[in-house]
């Protein structure tokens, strides 16, 4: 009888540790397809946004053309001058625009190319370092022992 009960019980426990098993896959599964759905929300609003940007450079864009042909029919000097501080300005306006854009897309192709350290990899390298520096401190510590006995044999 009680060998009944054990394996009905060994029977109930891995039952129980395989629905936890599938209930832990399907909430990974679940938080997966919710990242997968915030990334292409991102994206989209990235998207907007770049041609949010797009339409704004070409309206700088005409309007620099606009003043550049009102500097060639003008002929008064001041109002030159003037016409051409405000192309300047433009021109700084519209490629300020798309600089951040540009500065996030060199970090992600960036971040693709870091290649992180296994666990193994990084204990092989920290025992490489204690070592290096265990072996120094005892290289200076017998220098200094070493100096110090030669300082006394000259006091």
């Amino acid at each position: 009888m009680a060998n009944k009960k054990e394996v009905t019980k060994e029977k109930v426990t891995k039952e129980e540790k395989i629905e936890a098993k599938k209930q832990k896959s399907e909430a990974k599964l679940a938080e997966k397809e919710e990242l997968k759905i915030a990334k292409q929300k991102a994206l989209e609003e990235l998207k907007k946004e770049k041609e949010e940007n797009k339409k704004k450079k070409e309206a700088l864009a005409k309007e620099i053309k606009e003043l550049k042909s009102e500097v060639k029919s003008t002929k008064d000097k001041a109002e030159k001058k003037e016409l051409k501080k405000k192309i300047k300005a433009k021109t700084e306006e519209k490629n300020e625009i798309g600089a951040r854009d540009s500065y996030f897309r060199d970090v992600r192709k960036e971040m693709k190319l870091v290649r992180f350290p296994t666990a193994a990899e990084v204990t092989k390298y920290s025992l490489a370092t204690l070592i290096f520096v265990l072996f120094f401190a005892a290289f200076f510590f017998g220098i200094d022992v070493l100096f110090a006995l030669v300082k006394g044999l000259f006091n």
